[in-house]
């Protein structure tokens, strides 16, 4: 029973600290964030309720950043609180080893890695996009776009699909072109104008143009008045997938548009980078504290000070590390999945190796 006690205790522990870096953590960012806007409202005269609601739509994305940080803090104070009072040697010397009481820790870890992923992949974009659309309509003066130009993308099979240019209140299409080179015989329709109704394009007043087997030349040339074809996505999927950022869009949003654009041809480094980061960001919280564990037990009997300066000299580690491999990431010389997850590895090897050395010495 010794160790299922332990792991409550240990439990409790971890949520007072957790709490108030949490707290402190999300003031520090939004008083930041406040700075920054405080000159929109003296030089720009934007209303205060408006800034106030840009920092209320600001606050998912903070608390995403703060749950590893919160819990690195919170573990590094509660463990070193328990080594200084002697009551991890206790334990220990009850035959408990320092990699079980590290259990309830890693526990806790996951449970706030999982909360921060939902967080993140659920309820940042939405707030993201508010504020975009925040900043564009009432700060800006800005109205969204009617029309879009140069519509290009590839549908299933072996098609490509062009608009010169689409009005998005009513999805009239202008100047639409299907190439389809499935089969023997490649085949090009062109329409003057159109409309796209679902998942399919309906075409008027067109030419459908047959290449002989060499594609060089038009074999045959069949004029419509109406042509239907099944494009696969509907226009408010395109248009939200290809305006928004990654950052406004859910992990399954954002890997439809990476697979989108890999079948058009386009360069994705950047965006499979921050698809990856958007998990390996929240699961920073396990990674941390399998480093904050064993530092909290060396250096905790230092005081309560020393899990403070721990934790900014981590927390800048970390970020450095991330921005650097993301860097790395986005310019093509570290494949995607490395750029966002190097800084966990890291961690996570240097305190596996850490946790080993505790229970060994």
């Amino acid at each position: 029973m010794m160790p299922a006690i332990a792991d409550r205790y240990i439990l409790r522990e971890l949520i007072r600290p957790f709490l108030a870096g949490v707290g402190g953590f999300l003031v520090m960012n939004l008083i930041n964030l406040l700075y920054i806007y405080a000159s929109l409202i003296v030089q720009s005269g934007v209303p205060v309720d408006v800034v106030a609601r840009l920092l209320l739509f600001n606050l998912p994305a903070i608390l995403v950043i703060t749950f590893p940080v919160a819990y690195l803090f919170a573990t590094l104070i509660a463990v070193g609180r328990l080594s200084r009072d002697f009551e991890i040697v206790a334990l220990r010397a009850c035959g408990v080893s320092f990699r079980r009481l590290c259990a309830p820790v890693l526990a806790g870890a996951v449970l706030v890695a999982g909360a921060g992923f939902v967080c993140n992949d659920q309820l940042v974009p939405w707030s993201n996009r508010q504020v975009v659309d925040l900043v564009r309509t009432l700060m800006l003066k800005q109205t969204k776009a009617v029309f879009k130009d140069n519509v290009f993308f590839r549908g299933d099979g072996d098609r490509t699909f062009y608009v010169r240019q689409v009005d998005e209140r009513t999805n009239m299409l202008y100047d639409a072109i299907v190439i389809d080179r499935k089969g023997p015989y490649g085949v090009v329709l062109t329409a003057r104008n159109g409309t796209w109704n679902g998942t399919r394009w309906d075409l008027q007043d067109g030419v459908e143009h047959r290449y002989g087997p060499d594609g060089a030349f038009v074999v045959e040339e069949t004029p419509f008045s109406v042509r239907t074809v099944e494009v696969g996505q509907d226009p408010q999927a395109y248009y939200r997938n290809g305006e928004l950022s990654p950052q406004e869009q859910t992990s399954a949003e954002l890997g439809q548009q990476i697979r989108t654009l890999k079948a058009a041809g386009v360069d994705t480094k950047s965006a499979e980078v921050d698809y990856h980061l958007k998990f390996s960001l929240p699961l920073a919280a396990v990674v941390v504290a399998l480093l904050a564990a064993p530092l909290g037990f060396r250096f905790g009997r230092l005081g309560i000070f020393i899990g403070v300066s721990l934790t900014i000299a981590l927390v800048a580690v970390y970020y450095v590390v991330m921005s650097i491999s993301r860097s790395m990431g986005n310019a093509g010389m570290l494949p995607p999945h490395w750029a966002a997850w190097s800084q966990n590895v890291l961690y996570a090897v240097v305190g596996t190796g850490l946790l080993w050395r505790v229970d060994r010495r």
